[in-house]
């Protein structure tokens, strides 16, 4: 199996967009869109920057470590996972939905994916 097939299962996902794997820095490795517009690059990026505000701040807290983020937006919604195992794995998985899109099974299917995606690192 390769990055691609991976992101391809999360295309089942009711209301989806697209998705992306990046590596630890934001760099796009593979991507899928259903729609045009949005910009896979500049999204790496930038949620590598709010994945390290967030995991500052939960720490900060006393939360522990962050490896989800969920943001909501007027289109409809992005989500986030993060894997690093501190050896050697270390990748995110970012996926868009529709506004009306089944976030729950979203969620299911991230997490499914990442379970696969480790092992093609």
């Amino acid at each position: 199996m390769n990055l691609k097939t991976h992101l391809e299962t999360l295309s089942k996902v009711s209301g989806y967009l697209g998705a992306g794997v990046f590596t630890p820095t934001g760099e796009l490795l593979e991507g899928t869109s259903m729609i045009s517009g949005i910009h896979q690059e500049l999204a790496g990026a930038a949620i590598n920057d709010t994945l390290l505000h967030a995991q500052e701040m939960t720490r900060d807290i006393g939360m522990g470590n962050t490896d989800f983020i969920q943001i909501d937006t007027e289109m409809g919604t992005v989500l986030t996972r993060s894997y690093n195992n501190k050896v050697d794995k270390h990748f995110h998985v970012i996926m868009y939905l529709k506004k009306d899109g089944n976030i729950a099974m979203a969620k299911i299917m991230l997490t499914k994916a990442i379970e696969g995606l480790k092992d093609e690192f």
